[in-house]
């Protein structure tokens, strides 16, 4: 009786023994499949392995993974010669120019702080100078002006990729770089008399531009943001149309890096 019930009891340790590691096995596979959520504001890791250094600011989380993006950036820019301190040598200038942008886009997140993204825009600039008289400092070098005109029509369509940099340990402040592919299409007309009144340029545009920018979350899922253009590369084609006619054309590429002051969005945008 005393053999059967030690053997009894040998079998059911043998048992628990045997489950347990079976357990532990199990959830060891588990754990090496499971994949960890990272929280908004977390610190993102870095992979270190084979590096000597590892250089860089924290990486917080601000725009997870799988998240879809729709807003709106705007900018205007007005000046009149009435509040300009650059016009002393000009008597009697009467100018003035503005320029709007209105650019919709929508994104996708494709990673933690990574996105990519389509933006349309449309863009007039418009400006003139109806009377000035031009005065270098000498009786021989004077000349007038009036009844100048230009305007400027353009559309763009741009593919841009945006990485973000998030800041804080909430993912409520954030830095970001966006490098852009863009294709516009402008209409320039210059005008001073009736002779030039059906006479424009028409410039079509490849560009590939840098904008970086600062983000800052006042909601869960609205964002504001504020982003500056500091130049890029581009290819241009223009042809001169004179009464429907073309009488000219001209190729011409060029590359440009600094701030531009004229180049400033802000933007809205809701995260879905």
């Amino acid at each position: 009786m005393k053999n059967l019930l030690r053997t009894i009891i040998l079998g059911i340790a043998v048992f628990a023994a045997t489950t347990i590691a079976a357990q532990e096995v199990s959830s060891a596979k588990a754990t090496k499949k499971t994949r960890q959520t990272i929280s908004l504001g977390a610190e993102i890791p870095r992979d270190t392995i084979g590096k000597k250094h590892n250089r860089g600011l924290k990486q917080h989380l601000i725009i997870p993974k799988g998240e879809w993006q729709v807003g709106v950036q705007i900018s205007h820019v007005s000046m009149s010669s009435n509040n300009s301190e650059f016009m002393l040598l000009v008597n009697g200038l009467n100018a003035n120019a503005s320029m709007t942008k209105i650019a919709p886009f929508f994104a996708y997140s494709y990673r933690n702080n990574r996105s990519i993204g389509v933006r349309f825009q449309y863009s007039t600039t418009s400006g003139g100078i109806s009377k000035g008289e031009l005065d270098l400092l000498s009786d021989d070098l004077n000349f007038e002006v009036e009844n100048l005109r230009a305007d400027l029509n353009s559309i763009q369509t741009s593919l841009y990729h945006r990485s973000y940099l998030g800041l804080d340990n909430k993912g409520r402040i954030g830095v970001f770089a966006d490098i852009a592919l863009s294709y516009a299409n402008n209409k320039n007309i210059f005008s001073y008399s009736e002779r030039t009144n059906h006479s424009y340029a028409r410039t079509h545009q490849l560009k590939l531009s840098l904008h970086p920018g600062l983000v800052i979350f006042p909601m869960n899922n609205i964002s504001t943001h504020v982003s500056m253009g500091i130049g890029g590369v581009s290819y241009n084609h223009t042809d001169y149309v004179k009464d429907g006619q073309v009488i000219g054309s001209r190729d011409f590429s060029k590359a440009n890096f600094k701030l531009d002051v004229l180049d400033i969005s802000i933007g809205l945008t809701i995260h879905l």
